[in-house]
């Protein structure tokens, strides 16, 4: 493909072609971000996408000022746009690999939108004569979205609903527990009466429990999240409740936070809830979900406080017992340490939510 260049003394600065460019890959870059899952939120952030973004576009940019005036110009920037997609992977691969996991997921599709982006834009925006000013917009819009995404990609949310237990295993998450009962074959419909109507007990047989807690990385708010399927339990209506969390099985999006609340809990692995007041209204509707606070005593590195849980349940058609719960703890009270000053800020406070299925014993 041929290609002939004129100069134009009033035509912008090819550095300057790079950087609009590279703020328009930024700005469709960053929104593609949110739903990826980021490995780690402090490295690989909306803010990183838009400076790494912004920097290869004056650096291209810097390249087309050299090679426009060759007649394969166009051929030879797409060639080297297509080579700096494959060097930038291949650099992406070692940190997968050494460095930070799932990186590859999160990055490739990235990359590959500022790269394609910069290779086509640029030799069209070197021919631009309008106002310096007019440059300005887009890497100012890409700055501020930068800013304004950070820590609100999908980082895993730590939100529960009943439904989250349809992608959790039908066996209980601890592995070593092998008396989980099976679900019941009866189905029940309709109106039934409690309790009457109810087993005497019931165990968790699957379960998801997270943690949220607000973080400031220099100055900047951020959620940082964790999940674990180590719930176990049992549920005894109008009896004593009790069920556990592996508290070293949470795992988020950064490994270095994993391994802080693994220390954290180190010596007491399990928190615990404990309640004499799980009660359901005197009739139920089989599938419908009713509401209620639930109190009772939170165990947390041999600490003990009072609780409350925002309650969500549902008699299931199979007979089981399906629950959310919603909780606010203060995480200083259970003697975890809070993280402040330096890079990363956490608040005093952390939401608890857990949802699981129990089954009827018996």
């Amino acid at each position: 493909m041929s290609y002939s260049y004129t100069y134009d003394p009033d035509a912008w600065h090819p550095a300057v072609a790079g950087l609009v460019a590279g703020a328009i890959a930024a700005i469709v870059a960053a929104l593609v971000s949110l739903p990826l899952r980021s490995p780690d939120e402090v490295i690989a952030n909306s803010l990183t996408v838009v400076g790494v973004s912004l920097a290869l576009g004056v650096v291209a940019g810097l390249l087309w000022r050299r090679i426009r005036v060759s007649d394969r110009a166009i051929a030879i920037f797409g060639w080297t746009m297509a080579g700096g997609f494959v060097v930038a992977m291949a650099a992406v691969t070692i940190a997968d690999q050494l460095v930070l996991g799932n990186l590859i997921s999160y990055a490739a599709p990235l990359a590959a939108i500022i790269f394609i982006t910069l290779g086509f834009l640029i030799p069209l925006l070197a021919g631009v004569t309008a106002p310096l000013w007019i440059a300005a917009i887009p890497v100012v819009i890409a700055v501020a979205m930068g800013i304004g995404l950070f820590g609100r990609g999908n980082v895993a949310s730590g939100e529960l609903t009943l439904d989250d237990l349809e992608s959790t295993s039908s066996t209980t998450p601890r592995e070593s527990d092998s008396t989980a009962p099976s679900s019941p074959t009866t189905l029940v419909q309709g109106s039934i009466q409690i309790p009457d109507d109810l087993a005497t007990s019931y165990t968790i047989s699957q379960g998801i429990a997270t943690y949220s807690v607000d973080e400031r990385l220099q100055g900047l708010q951020a959620v940082a999240v964790g999940t674990t399927e180590g719930i176990a339990g049992v549920i005894e209506p109008g009896g004593t409740s009790t069920f556990t969390i592996d508290l070293q099985s949470f795992t988020s999006d950064q490994s270095r936070r994993d391994g802080k609340v693994r220390d954290w809990f180190a010596e007491f692995p399990e928190g615990s809830f404990s309640t004499m007041d799980f009660s359901l209204p005197a009739t139920a509707q089989v599938g419908e979900v009713v509401t209620f606070d639930l109190t009772g005593d939170l165990t947390v590195n041999a600490i003990t406080e009072p609780a409350t849980w925002v309650i969500e349940a549902r008699i299931e058609q199979d007979g089981s017992l399906s629950v959310t719960g919603e909780t606010d703890i203060v995480l200083s009270t259970f003697d975890v340490p809070v993280v402040t000053g330096g890079f990363v800020e956490m608040e005093d406070g952390a939401t608890i939510e857990v949802v699981f299925s129990a089954t009827p014993v018996g």
